[in-house]
């Protein structure tokens, strides 16, 4: 059984530079569109009237989007979430294979991003048990060589 997330937003500096990046992104968007929307219905009709066209005509869109914008941002936190969090989980492992603990293998969530890096990780965590192990066992002395004919 899959273990659910607990966090959407593990990686303040990651996750919040895209999530204010977007942000940016669609205030200039609605701000630039609203303009230019509020300009065509000066021109189309009585300026004096085009703020009340305005709200009138595309009110309900801007009432769906400011519904909307939230469900937007979760779900952008979920999607960064799946780089993110297994950089965080990758992360605290090579710090404490760095510090001498013992590691277990990671595994990361089905749908994360970074699955071979994963495996990559694993690999390597294999490779330096078994150099450890090697370095652990007594080295035998070889006392008895016999010597070699010369040719």
């Amino acid at each position: 059984m899959e273990k659910q997330r607990k966090k959407y937003f593990v990686d303040n500096s990651v996750q919040g530079a895209i999530l204010v990046r977007l942000c940016m992104y669609f205030v200039l968007f609605v701000l630039s569109a609203g303009a230019l929307l509020f300009f065509v219905e000066a021109l189309i009709d009585d300026p004096r009237k085009a703020g009340a066209n305005f709200l009138q005509r595309y009110g309900p869109t801007i009432l769906a989007g400011l519904v909307l914008t939230p469900i937007f941002f979760l779900d952008l936190c979920k999607l960064t979430n799946r780089f993110a969090g297994p950089m965080v989980r990758l992360r605290r492992s090579m710090n404490a294979l760095a510090d001498g603990e013992e590691v277990n293998p990671l595994h990361f969530r089905d749908g994360d991003f970074w699955q071979e890096l994963a495996e990559d990780f694993n690999r390597v965590i294999a490779r330096l048990e078994t150099a450890e192990q090697m370095a652990a066992e007594p080295t035998t002395q070889i006392t008895d060589v016999p010597e070699m004919e010369s040719v």
